[in-house]
């Protein structure tokens, strides 16, 4: 979309130099022959408060369906979901008899949450007191840590999260 602008009265200080503020009053900006000079005033164009004019054929107005954020959000989670849901789901639609809306029809399923045993937990700790809590610069036994993972059936993303969850509480 392509925009014309007017530049309207000039915002040049004056008396900047002086410490005060003084405009010498020019209401709007006149073409010079010169250029970009202003033909009341003398001063440059970009001193001239500048106003952008869009025409009324370029003014395109656009309604989003979309009431909040959160059902934006829910729309863009339903978008994600595998063919192998959409596929149950439009199934299970089938079977039911009684006619609802879309909206009814999105459910949102949020991630399983990781759960780790007693065994697990201390292990963990144990362990990542012996790195002091810290994952950073690890780099030299990060195959260390994944066998340390391995062993006791978690993944290492799961333990660096837990590490960084926990360390508040027990370091």
């Amino acid at each position: 979309m392509q925009s014309s602008c007017v530049y309207r009265e000039c915002m040049r200080n004056h008396a900047a130099k002086l410490g005060s503020y003084a405009i010498d009053g020019c209401l709007e900006y006149s073409q010079s022959v010169t250029g970009d000079l202003c033909a009341a005033c003398g001063c440059h164009r970009s001193y001239h408060r500048r106003v952008d004019v869009v025409s009324s054929s370029q003014i395109t107005r656009t309604r989003f369906p979309f009431t909040s954020l959160r059902r934006v959000k829910q729309l863009a989670r339903l978008k994600w979901k595998t063919a192998e849901e959409r596929n149950k789901n439009a199934e299970e639609e089938e079977d039911d008899t009684e006619e609802t809306s879309t909206e009814e029809k999105m459910t949102v399923q949020r991630r399983a949450k990781s759960k780790f045993t007693a065994e697990q937990r201390e292990a963990m700790k144990d362990y990542a007191a012996k790195l002091g809590w810290t994952l950073k610069d690890k780099r030299a036994i990060r195959e260390e840590i994944r066998v340390f993972c391995e062993g006791i059936g978690v993944s290492r993303y799961h333990f660096k999260t837990w590490v960084n969850n926990n360390k508040k509480f027990y370091h």
